[in-house]
């Protein structure tokens, strides 16, 4: 797929798998955006979506997903407000699938979906604040985005010091000589997606997982009392009269190559599947739902009898009372 990096990657050296600029800047081709115009597009996505976009209609960028019938993940999300507008930043092999379901329903709302010809862009390290401001003028704040006249905006990833950044070709363009200089390669970011507990619901593992096994109902992607949308009766007696038996977890090991919707095992039992993965400086990350009892009770791998898996506690809280 043709992203607005393609041209550009294809004439740069590529970064060097071991060395990172301390403050890095991250091309990002495997993400995409949907930009949804019009005055009822924060309302659409309501009725469509386990965020709860009245939050995303006071400004603040969340998280979320868009179930299917049975609850289970089709889509995941980052949704960014721009006033009566939002844009959700997903996979770019999810973006068709995603553009096609939307559409579906969006006729009968005040909304246009198209994707964006925005370029994405990590920005990562000890200078990142200075970095945005270099690009944008501002820096956003948790939870928030600022944003410019010419169309390009910036979000801060929780309270981190990292940031995703949307621009157009014109500013791609202008700013390509600078980002050239700290260039880094993609699995930085997902490396530090993974570090921090976020999951991403790409292509391979579409359908697969309700969202309180990716944790989202801990990151306020989920919301209880939102009201009705797709998969919301299945998502909301998962959490009042169930328990989860299998969740989220950050596993670390030495293995190559995984994929997502490839096997967690315990010896020669598969108890879990990968949902994401980075081998960044040699050291492989996964984000892997994985059967609780397993993770507490066995010694997992990656696949049968593969590289040994190690459990890396997740940097959010979660509620136990609702684990199996």
């Amino acid at each position: 797929m043709n992203t607005p990096w393609t041209a550009l990657l294809a004439q740069a050296p590529q970064p060097a798998a071991t060395t990172t600029p301390a403050t890095a800047l991250t091309p990002l081709p495997s993400l995409a955006v949907i930009q949804l115009t019009g005055p009822e597009s924060l309302k659409f996505l309501q009725g469509q979506a386990t965020t709860d976009f009245r939050e995303v209609e006071k400004g603040r960028v969340l998280r979320g997903g868009i179930c299917s019938l049975k609850g289970r993940l089709l889509f995941s999300f980052i949704a960014v407000p721009q006033g009566e507008n939002v844009a959700l930043v997903l996979p770019a092999d999810q973006l068709e699938a995603a553009l096609a379901h939307l559409k579906k329903y969006a006729v009968f709302s005040k909304t246009q979906l198209a994707a964006s010809p925005l370029a994405l862009l990590g920005v990562t390290g000890p200078e990142a604040e200075a970095q945005v401001h270099a690009l944008l003028g501002k820096v956003p704040g948790q939870e928030q985005v600022v944003q410019s006249a010419d169309g390009r905006w910036a979000l801060r990833i929780g309270a981190e010091n990292r940031f995703l950044v949307a621009l157009p070709d014109a500013a791609l363009q202008a700013h390509w000589p600078d980002i050239q200089k700290a260039l880094a390669g993609e699995s930085l970011w997902w490396a530090a997606e993974i570090q921090a507990g976020l999951a991403t619901v790409f292509a391979a593992s579409r359908d697969l997982f309700q969202p309180q096994e990716l944790n989202l109902h801990a990151l306020e992607a989920v919301s209880y009392n939102k009201g009705c949308y797709t998969g919301q009766e299945v998502v909301a007696r998962l959490y009042f009269r169930g328990k989860l038996k299998q969740r989220l977890y950050h596993l670390r090991g030495n293995a190559q190559g995984a994929q997502p919707g490839s096997a967690v095992n315990a010896g020669t039992t598969h108890v879990g599947d990968v949902v994401m993965s980075s081998t960044h400086d040699g050291v492989l990350e996964l984000l892997a739902v994985v059967k609780n009892t397993a993770v507490r009770d066995q010694a997992l791998s990656y696949g049968e009898n593969g590289p040994a898996l190690v459990e890396i506690p997740l940097p959010y809280a979660l509620p136990s009372d609702k684990e199996e």
